[in-house]
């Protein structure tokens, strides 16, 4: 019996070998599996001379997004924006923002402006046109949000501002100017009573 199991022990041994040699075989010969890259950030498709109109709940405007051109990427889905212009006109005094560029999030809930913004806001009530400038902005546009990390320039007729930081609040009216703010205000001159 002991030189039975003897015998057996290199058949056995040969016959996992060639089980084994047979599986790497296999194994390398697989054709490989298609990867998507996630980390690779290539344009999906590009428009140019867009037009974007976004309505509130009451089935009105509450902006229009224009820009020269805009490219959309599949990996996060966001695009970015050539020249963007973003109108809102619903309100009593409308406003305009503008940039050279755009960078939107996925669901177009937020917008990053670079490069010369610029924020216009129409004379209403007696008060002349309002701008603000800077070189980087966030918007939210549904919130009608704005937030400015850089330094910004306001100016409201001859009022001039400067600060380093600034939030705004578009339909509340509210613009929180923070760092150091530094500006020469003007009031409007008091109307003579008869």
């Amino acid at each position: 019996m002991r030189d039975r199991s003897h015998s057996l022990f290199p058949a056995l041994l040969l016959t996992l070998l060639a089980g084994v040699s047979v599986w790497l075989d296999r194994v390398t010969q697989q054709e490989p599996v298609a990867r998507t890259d996630k980390t690779r950030h290539e344009a999906d498709f590009s428009a140019d001379k867009i037009t974007l109109h976004r309505f509130d709940q009451t089935g009105k405007i509450q902006y229009v997004l224009v820009a020269d051109s805009m490219v959309h990427y599949a990996d996060d889905e966001s695009s970015e924006l050539k020249n963007p212009r973003l109108n809102y006109l619903n309100r009593p005094e409308p406003v305009w923002i503008e940039s050279r560029f755009a960078a939107v999030n996925k669901d177009g809930s937020t917008v990053h402006l670079t490069d010369d913004v610029l924020v216009r806001r129409a004379a209403h009530d007696g008060k002349p046109e309002s701008t603000l400038r800077t070189e980087q902005m966030t918007v939210w546009p549904d919130d009608e949000k704005m937030r400015a990390d850089k330094p910004v320039t306001l100016t409201q007729g001859q009022t001039v501002i400067n600060a380093e930081r600034m939030e705004s609040d578009n339909i509340v009216g509210e613009v929180r100017l923070q760092g150091q703010v530094r500006g020469i205000l003007y009031r409007n001159a008091p109307t003579q009573k008869p």
